[in-house]
């Protein structure tokens, strides 16, 4: 079972880099073996770019899921919590600032 997510993690990972370049290169060499005909490579070309960026956008989501999942595991707090509570301590330095007639936390 693992070495089937493995194999499946990896066929999108190579199906999402694939450049025009290497679909073009592919897409030839499957001309001159004349596994398709010459007119068919334009249409080809089109479907694997088409799937490469699906593949693509697919990895993207499935790593920002895991990488959102590992955070929370983490229990480590995002960016807009620390900006809050940032922004609280701030209210909180002024407030005792304001009290003590200071004008700052001593």
């Amino acid at each position: 079972m693992i070495e089937l997510l493995r194999k499946t993690l990896l066929m999108g990972i190579g199906a999402a880099t694939l450049t025009k370049e290497k679909i073009d290169g592919l897409v030839d060499e499957l001309v001159k073996k004349g596994e398709i005909a010459s007119k068919e490579g334009p249409e080809l070309v089109k479907e694997f770019l088409e799937e490469s960026q699906k593949a693509k956008k697919e990895l993207e989501k499935r790593v920002d899921e895991a990488t959102q999942k590992a955070l929370k595991k983490l229990n480590l707090a995002s960016g807009t919590e620390m900006k809050e509570l940032k922004a609280r301590v701030k209210e909180l330095e002024k407030r005792m600032g304001d009290e003590s007639g200071s004008g700052g936390i001593s």
